[in-house]
């Protein structure tokens, strides 16, 4: 778990506006991947490009992210050594290959209750375990970023297995 407390970690620095919403995201994305299989690879392409070419440049992006576990997020909007049709293929790969448990998530987010003062993040215990009372009503379905998440930071990113990319 020392990866995932310097992960978080840096999470939280990099993104002092994140909600117990956007930290649970990123441990489902540590755990899962990103979380489905690519039914349609072509389709997903065009979703890349579409979405590459809306996106709004993000300076505290780097092109790839660590999220632990051997993935990465690969920002769209700072693609330097990859092209669409390459973080796709990585990004069709990846969501083939990563599969995670339930067990090991829960785990996850125990980790981040007890770890939560020391990891840096803005919001409080309260607020985490209000919001995973009703995460777990909800039978930990995949979540979207919080709302002040993405007015402030413009997430715009594939989680790929970091191996996958140059």
């Amino acid at each position: 778990m020392e990866e995932l407390f310097t992960v978080l970690r840096a999470h939280a620095a990099r993104y002092p506006l994140m909600q117990p919403c956007d930290a649970v995201k990123l441990l489902y994305q540590n755990e899962f991947g990103g979380g489905h299989l690519i039914a349609d690879p072509d389709r997903s392409l065009a979703r890349i490009l579409e979405e590459a070419a809306s996106c709004v440049p993000c300076p505290l992006s780097p092109e790839y992210e660590s999220i632990g576990g051997g993935l990465v997020r690969a920002h769209l909007t700072c693609l330097a050594h990859l092209t669409p049709e390459q973080l796709n293929s990585a990004f069709v790969l990846s969501a083939r290959q990563r599969s995670g448990t339930l067990a090991v998530f829960m785990r996850k987010l125990e980790f981040l209750q007890e770890n939560l003062p020391a990891l840096g993040f803005a919001f409080s215990p309260h607020d985490l375990a209000d919001y995973l009372a009703a995460y777990a009503a909800q039978g930990y379905p995949m979540v979207s970023h919080s709302e002040t998440f993405r007015a402030a930071y413009h997430p715009a990113y594939r989680v790929v297995l970091r191996e996958l990319l140059p």
